[in-house]
């Protein structure tokens, strides 16, 4: 009987060492660690680089509109139906191409202006002491708002 107390004694020591370790290493934060949050969209709002990039979708999409009205009017003007047919063929085919391009130069547009947010940050950051940043939606608790310091860098 006392051997069975003895074990269950040292049994529940241990695990209260153990627990108290564990906790400790969970909540203790290691000397120097400096973890940072950045509001990502408030970044992509200021930059002008998107924003011409978004211009110049908006003017291609009105020029590729201005397009469609000619092409449907030229489509039109056909009295025979192959040769409405082939008109139609010709012009699905560069609207297509159009789309595609318009879509590709948005795209590459925005990869820079991303690949550029993503320099300005880790730069800013480390300048700053920073370990870890995380983005603002990817971050449940903790951390400093750094978005404020790296506004300014944003081109």
């Amino acid at each position: 009987m006392k051997k069975n107390i003895l074990t269950l004694a040292l049994c529940a020591f241990c695990f209260g060492l153990g627990f108290g370790i564990n906790n400790v290493a969970f909540s203790d934060n290691p000397a120097g660690l400096k973890i940072g949050y950045v509001n990502v969209a408030k970044l992509l709002t200021a930059s002008k680089a998107l924003k011409a990039a978004e211009d110049a979708k908006t003017k291609a999409t009105n020029d590729m509109l201005k397009w469609y009205d000619t092409a449907s009017a030229d489509i039109q003007k056909q009295t025979t139906k192959e040769g409405k047919d082939a008109l139609i063929k010709k012009y699905e085919a560069q609207l297509t191409a159009k789309k595609k391009s318009i879509t590709d130069a948005y795209l590459k547009k925005v990869d820079e202006v991303d690949k550029q947010l993503d320099s300005i940050i880790t730069q800013k950051s480390k300048e700053m002491g920073y370990s870890l940043v995380f983005k603002k939606e990817a971050l449940l608790f903790g951390g400093e708002d750094i978005t404020s310091s790296i506004l300014p860098s944003v081109k």
